[in-house]
């Protein structure tokens, strides 16, 4: 690789970085508003700058995509916290449709999170940064299951039942039969919680499951 090639990348990778601290920062402050203090980043961004170019790319577009969410819901005069308000227009910015039953199983204090059929994170409400420690960069820059441990046995169930949702094995939205875990965070003054999954749910686009939906309760425990 030339040196101008690699001077060019190094402005890229900066440029990103510039970007990804301006939305984290931006989207810390509007939760600071409703009473969640949460760090953007750690000095240096280690998590990030140690992602690839063309997943730091992904990164900066997903945290672009939740800034402008918060944004948008703000700007017309509704709470970050409103669950059903912030969760609809998730859908609809993410071009899902839900089944119709999904608002009848949420409340304001459940963890609602929205994935792809390929496991990949879409969105996260509020309340789970009310109920999560890590930084915005740990949250984005690190995969989801290497941030937090649980039962193994316990993980597969979940992910089994997530499978048969996204493939229409279940076409509709399922209550499992998975009782209350605990869930902890892997790092050094981790917080746990006792986890409930209320409900997985499809989500389509064009006629086809693309998505998945996740209600969950989570209640704090002493470590």
């Amino acid at each position: 690789m030339s040196i101008e090639v690699v001077e060019v990348r190094q402005q890229d990778v900066a440029l990103l970085v510039e970007k990804f601290k301006a939305a984290s920062q931006k989207i810390c402050m509007m939760f600071a508003t409703e009473g969640v203090y949460r760090k953007p980043y750690i000095d240096g961004l280690p998590h990030f700058r140690a992602c690839s170019y063309e997943k730091m790319q992904e990164i900066v577009t997903s945290i672009t995509f939740f800034k402008e969410l918060c944004e948008e819901q703000i700007a017309e005069g509704y709470k970050l916290k409103d669950n059903s308000s912030f969760v609809w227009r998730a859908f609809r910015k993410l071009d899902f449709v839900p089944r119709a039953d999904v608002f009848n199983h949420m409340t304001d204090e459940n963890l609602v999170e929205i994935y792809s059929v390929d496991n990949k994170q879409l969105y996260r409400n509020f309340k789970f940064f009310e109920c999560c420690s890590y930084t915005l960069e740990e949250l984005y820059s690190v995969e989801w299951w290497n941030l937090y441990e649980r039962n193994a046995a316990m993980t597969m169930k979940i992910f089994d039942l997530g499978v048969k949702v996204a493939t229409g094995e279940i076409p509709d939205s399922y209550t499992p039969d998975i009782e209350p875990h605990l869930l902890k965070e892997v790092k050094e003054d981790g917080q746990s919680f006792m986890q409930q999954v209320k409900l997985i749910s499809p989500l389509k686009r064009n006629r086809r499951v693309e998505g998945l939906l996740v209600i969950e309760t989570a209640e704090p425990v002493n470590n």
